[in-house]
């Protein structure tokens, strides 16, 4: 069974100094239409950092996602809602890529690097 991450983005301050910044909401395991289920349940009661006091939230499926857009008073700030399938977990020798990595990983890459 897979286990997925729900992640949210959002951007955050204004001007030159506006960036998105990521966030782990939380996981679901099965499959990924379940993951995009449980991410939409998310998405519709995430509440953004910015703006202070939203004007109007309108919330849009992609194919990766959602995608939230957010009013406020004088700026528009964005969310985007994604799920990533977990490939290795380093707490978990049983994750599928924990396994023997021999041969599969480029020259000058070793596995602390990552």
């Amino acid at each position: 069974m897979a286990r997925w991450g729900l992640f949210a983005e959002e951007t955050v301050g204004s001007g030159d100094a506006r960036r998105w910044e990521f966030e782990l909401l939380g996981h679901a395991d099965g499959t990924r239409e379940d993951a995009l289920h449980r991410l939409e349940e998310a998405a519709l009661a995430y509440r953004p950092s910015k703006p202070l006091r939203v004007r109007r939230s309108r919330l849009y499926r992609s194919g990766e996602g959602f995608v939230q857009v957010n009013e406020g008073m004088t700026t528009t700030y964005l969310c985007r809602f994604t799920v990533a399938e977990l490939i290795r977990d380093s707490k978990d020798p049983k994750s599928a890529a924990a396994a023997d990595l021999q041969g599969r990983v480029p020259g000058g890459f070793s596995e602390g690097a990552r």
